[in-house]
């Protein structure tokens, strides 16, 4: 089966974002790594320099302030924060630090995540960076201040993806974007993120009771859930989630066409109950099912 060109950089490739929605928070200073990993939701302590992760910061009661692409390395830990909340985070940050031996610093950096079986070879063209599985298959985070990630990819012939395309392509892995389809009012476990963010064996950081207790002694009585649809276009957003008796169970926050699959998909946020894989559900009279996160790339 023939595919096509994103699905064959998914397969053989790479798929490279470049993330000009992020900005740099560059913390430096001995005790960089405990004081951040008391402040983030992933563990710090469990990436190596040349490493990457994806992280939260979450407030007191535990709601996302922010969602976090992480470069560790030997000198620095590099944070990818939402552009708009850059100067916010840096004073909340700023309000911990009290005698540790931390400075923070906001230089102009160049953000880009790669998904593909040659995502790792991009690394070497970063300054900053390392493996990073966003969307359920092989992928790097890469924080450059130059060109030389894009000229990288064009070496490799990675497939590029404007901010359209990755719309398309998160939303049919089940990612949910903060200021998108995440937003303040979500606990991660509401985003759908604990997996793939939060660690509940690092110890305390911020806001850290609350999700644990949610995740151990509760559960989130909403998800966001991805969906894909037997339609021939996506969704409006705000659309109405229904279950197969035609009760409403939630809405459509985000939609597109899958560059996978060629069919409308969507990102939900749903009733528990309506939340788990496989669930049949109706959006706008079409049939709709929960789909697994993450994507699903065919060989050929």
């Amino acid at each position: 089966m023939a595919l096509g060109p994103i699905a064959e950089a998914l397969s053989r490739g790479a798929v490279l974002v470049r993330h000009d929605d992020r900005a740099a928070i560059v913390a430096t200073g001995k005790d960089r790594a405990t004081w951040l990993n008391g402040l983030v939701s992933c563990d710090l302590a469990k990436v190596a320099p040349g490493g990457a992760a994806y992280g939260l910061m979450v407030e007191k009661k535990g709601k996302i302030q922010a969602d976090l692409l992480v470069a560790v390395a030997s000198d620095a830990i590099v944070l990818g924060v939402p552009r708009g909340d850059r100067d916010a985070l840096v004073a909340a940050l700023d309000h911990y630090l009290i005698m540790e031996d931390v400075e923070l610093a906001t230089p102009e950096l160049r953000f880009y995540t790669a998904h593909g079986p040659r995502a790792a070879e991009l690394v070497a063209a970063a300054r900053h960076g390392g493996p990073l599985r966003l969307l359920g298959v092989d992928g790097a985070l890469l924080v450059a201040d130059g060109d030389a990630v894009d000229v990288a990819a064009r070496e490799v012939g990675a497939a590029l993806l404007d901010e359209a395309g990755w719309a398309a392509l998160a939303i049919e892995a089940g990612l949910g974007r903060f200021g998108v389809e995440v937003d303040a009012s979500l606990y991660p476990q509401e985003a759908s993120l604990e997996k793939l963010a939060v660690s509940f064996d690092k110890g305390c950081y911020l806001g850290q009771e609350v999700v644990y207790m949610l995740e151990h002694r509760g559960h989130a009585k909403r998800r966001l859930v991805p969906l894909s649809i037997d339609a021939d276009a996506p969704p409006e957003v705000g659309a109405a989630v229904e279950d197969a008796a035609g009760e409403p169970v939630g809405e459509v926050r985000s939609a597109a066409i899958g560059p996978l699959s060629g069919a409308p998909v969507a990102i939900a946020m749903v009733k528990r109950a309506a939340s788990a894989d496989g669930t049949a559900l109706r959006v706008g009279g079409a049939a709709a099912r929960v789909k697994p996160f993450g994507l699903t790339v065919a060989s050929t």
